[in-house]
């Protein structure tokens, strides 16, 4: 009897004591966040008197995990990434996407995914097929009235632009080193004047300047030139190291360590498992971005060109090696969205291009006028970048960066 009672009663205190761990650790919860709450709304302007960007800088420097995991969005060329890889290939999941877990389990479920669910949000009799362009659909992005960035609706189309698009150079306005092709809107461009007039920027604020994103992040290159007579080659894939992903972080590492230009670089994947969507989800990186840094004034979205059937090869030769062309897209008002600044992304345009075209003729193809406006309504410095095509090696891409930073670099100093 005596036993039994010593027994409950050791029950009893182990239950006291995890009963008092639990009320301890909810008090605790308790007192943090009331404190947290009182020392935010008090009148002593503590956090209101830290300078944020010294803040972000000190963070940075005693936790680079943070700056890391930050610019490269839900993708990553570290370890950990090349990590996700291999067990992508082994188990057919990615860690990065939950769904892809469920699918992998489950043969049904990944039937219905693919079939059904994506069927159903995109409101099309087609089925979702992987790795290739599927156009995307003019959407509306709900958001808060309180947003900075109002009508975050984007025009929305699919890489390759529209099936009239013309790549001949023949027909493009050109002025010296300065060449636009305007097929799609009826707006008189005025080539002379764009160049007399200076850039809107504004770089007196400290931080970030320049901000890469991705909106097709998982458009991909050839990874030997055999392929080019291949049919069946995908031209999308999730790996960081053989997409625009691995051209956007050489520009940013470029624009970092040679000249010393601080770079934000996002490689969130805003287009799987489809293209539609894509806009407006990269709409909303972007934006959050340039909410947290004000500071930034040039914002490029990194893609690489493709046509419906054959691969589009576009290169040209430096210095003895292959480069990839580059080719700015530039959004305009035409399609009704509300973009009235464009101009000022296209003189950005013409700058660049001029600047490469002067001291590596050949680099860039004609800036392509677009109706759609790509979500370059964000800031005066906003531009599409096509670097190579499905057609080009990742290697010839990567080279072309470094004439990229160049020129962006020459802009920055001449602001």
């Amino acid at each position: 009897m005596i036993f039994k009672f010593k027994k409950y009663y050791k029950k009893f205190l182990l239950s006291k004591k995890i009963l008092c761990l639990v009320l301890a650790f909810l008090l605790a919860i308790k007192i943090g966040t009331t404190f947290g709450d009182v020392f935010y709304n008090s009148e002593n302007k503590i956090i209101e008197s830290i300078e944020a960007e010294t803040f972000r800088n000190t963070l940075n420097s005693t936790l680079p995990v943070i700056d890391t995991i930050y610019n490269s969005g839900s993708t990553s060329l570290s370890f950990s990434g090349q990590l996700r890889a291999v067990i992508k290939n082994l188990f057919h999941f990615d860690l990065g996407y939950p769904i892809t877990l469920l699918n992998a389990q489950s043969s049904y479920f990944k039937n219905f995914y693919i079939n059904g669910y994506n069927t159903y949000v995109n409101d099309s009799n087609k089925p979702y097929q992987p790795y290739v362009y599927i156009a995307d659909l003019d959407n509306q992005e709900s958001l808060d009235s309180e947003d900075k960035f109002e009508n975050r609706q984007s025009s929305i189309t699919y890489n390759g632009e529209d099936n009239d698009r013309e790549y001949s150079e023949k027909d493009a306005i050109t002025m010296e080193k300065i060449a636009i092709n305007n097929h799609q809107t009826n707006y008189n461009i005025d080539i002379k004047k764009l160049m007399e007039e200076p850039l809107k920027l504004d770089f007196e604020k400290k931080g970030p300047e320049v901000l890469i994103y991705h909106t097709h992040t998982t458009e991909s290159f050839l990874k030997d030139l055999g392929q080019l007579s291949q049919r069946g080659i995908p031209n999308r894939t999730t790996d960081a190291t053989n997409n625009v992903v691995r051209v956007g972080e050489e520009l940013a590492q470029i624009l970092r360590k040679k000249y010393n230009i601080e770079v934000i670089h996002n490689s969130t994947i805003h287009n799987y498992p489809s293209d539609v969507g894509a806009y407006g989800r990269s709409l909303n990186t972007a934006s959050n971005i340039l909410n947290s840094y004000p500071s930034i004034q040039i914002v490029l979205d990194i893609h690489r060109d493709g046509i419906d059937g054959d691969k589009l090869r576009a290169v040209t030769e430096i210095d003895g090696k292959k480069v990839a062309k580059i080719m700015f897209v530039v959004g305009t008002d035409a399609s009704g969205l509300n973009h009235p600044e464009w101009e000022e992304n296209l003189k950005l345009a013409v700058t660049l291009q001029n600047i490469l075209n002067q001291k590596h003729s050949g680099i860039t193809r004609p800036i392509y006028m677009s109706q759609h406006r790509y979500n370059q309504h964000l800031t005066n410095g906003a531009l599409l970048v096509e670097i190579g095509g499905d057609g080009n090696l990742i290697s010839e891409c990567l080279e072309s960066t470094k004439y990229l930073a160049e020129a962006i670099d020459e802009v920055l100093n001449q602001q």
